[in-house]
């Protein structure tokens, strides 16, 4: 059963939230993005995402969430950046938690 934008949305949240020590943890979610594949997520520290402030941020793989099983996975950045595949539109739902 393929996995829903608000079910991924909650998956990540799970999963990212309860352990978060670095900086206030914020999901972006003002835009939704993917691919046929998965969802990419935006997760960081608020001070960072919404702030600006660079000593937060994170280097590493982008978190993504795979829409046929809901199975989380990671990206490394650039390849979602450059991949003409993924594609993204505003969230009429965003909630930038």
């Amino acid at each position: 059963m393929a996995v829903t934008y608000e079910q991924a949305r909650e998956l990540i949240l799970a999963h990212f939230e309860p352990g978060w020590t670095h900086g206030t943890f914020c999901l972006d979610d003002r835009l939704i993005v993917e691919n046929d594949e998965f969802y990419v997520f935006g997760v960081g520290a608020r001070e960072f995402i919404i702030g600006g402030d660079i000593s937060y941020a994170i280097a590493g793989g982008v978190p993504v969430v795979f829409k046929e099983d809901g199975r989380l996975g990671s990206r490394p950045s650039v390849l979602v950046a450059t991949d003409p595949s993924i594609r993204s539109r505003p969230n009429p739902n965003a909630t930038l938690t």
